[in-house]
């Protein structure tokens, strides 16, 4: 795991990208992620979907995205969010998300949610409601990014989700 110092030093190499960047995100062994303007709610539809088939299907059934500044994440209830920052990865590194201690404190959870080495783009986050609403505002520090040196060759992510902005449903 990498010490806020070596984050810090990738960082100003430009080995390991974050924009925008602010000296509040680097922690003692890690990087806080903020929530962008951007927001998907999972739908509760009864319609199975097949993630073979996603393009034959209409994901607005499945999700309603939409542009905010804030919102109320309500019990238990589902959403995707962007991070305000865009990262670009070395790639002999890989991130590991989890939720800031405060949210898990408040009962909000994300799914675990690993940073390929090699991948650039704003991040697509699952966040979990817990048993009361929460408000969750754009800028707010939310989520945790612990950094990893990869060992052996790397092999840098080539994937379908390179580059993406805002929130990313699935392809």
């Amino acid at each position: 795991m990498l010490s806020g110092a070596e984050i810090r030093s990738l960082i100003e190499r430009g080995e390991l990208v974050i924009k925008p960047f602010s000296d509040e995100i680097i922690r003692e062994n890690g990087v806080d992620l903020r929530i962008g303007e951007e927001v998907a709610v999972l739908l509760n539809n009864p319609e199975p979907l097949d993630p073979d088939r996603l393009r034959e299907v209409n994901l607005a059934d499945y999700y309603k995205v939409f542009r905010t500044d804030s919102f109320i994440l309500q019990p238990y209830m589902k959403v995707l969010v962007t991070t305000l920052e865009y990262v670009k990865m070395p790639e002999n590194v890989a991130g590991l998300i989890g939720v800031r201690s405060t949210f898990a404190r408040l009962g909000v959870s994300i799914p675990p949610t690993l940073i390929d080495a090699g991948f650039e783009g704003e991040l697509t986050i699952e966040i979990h409601g817990g048993a009361f609403p929460i408000v969750l505002r754009k800028g707010m520090r939310f989520a945790h990014v612990a950094f990893f040196k990869i060992e052996g060759p790397p092999v840098a992510y080539r994937g379908k989700y390179q580059g993406q902005r805002g929130v990313t449903l699935p392809r």
